[in-house]
């Protein structure tokens, strides 16, 4: 063998294939991620928005609403009224329930609500669903 002295140059070192193993996993991690966030936005834009109960809206008038708008709640009467918020794709809308302790029915059958003339949110009408809860997310359908 042949002394190579101090001044050679150094042989290539060979990269451990421990390194390279933990690149392949780092990266079929972050590809499953990337899946399951497009496998949420897929559901959150079709089947979860599909599944929400749709509300008829109406505005009120000084105070005036159908008696279909008021509803029997655990410490009296309730009207729901629907809030648009920022979502996470968009925009969002969430049932608000107002208590009501200040009620009046009218000659001509609607009621006058006194929490509901300091209200700008629109008042639910209707529901596809059988019960509206406080911060549930619905959809609004308007009829021609």
């Amino acid at each position: 063998m042949k002394a190579k002295g101090r001044h050679a140059a150094p042989e290539p070192v060979k990269p451990e294939r421990k390194w390279k193993t933990s690149r392949i996993v780092y990266l079929c991690m972050a590809v499953v991620y990337m899946l399951v966030v497009v496998g949420a936005t897929a559901y959150s834009l079709t089947a979860y928005q599909a599944s929400l109960p749709r509300v008829e809206l109406i505005q009120s008038e000084r105070g005036r609403v159908p008696k279909e708008c008021l509803l029997p709640g655990p410490d009296g009467m309730l009207i729901n009224t629907v809030e648009r918020q920022e979502g996470p794709w968009g925009q969002r809308y969430v049932v608000k329930q107002l208590s009501v302790f200040a009620y009046q029915e009218l000659p001509d059958g609607d009621m006058f609500v006194y929490e509901v003339v300091s209200n700008e949110n629109p008042i639910v009408l209707s529901s596809t669903a059988d019960f509206l809860y406080d911060g549930m997310e619905v959809v609004i359908e308007i009829k021609d």
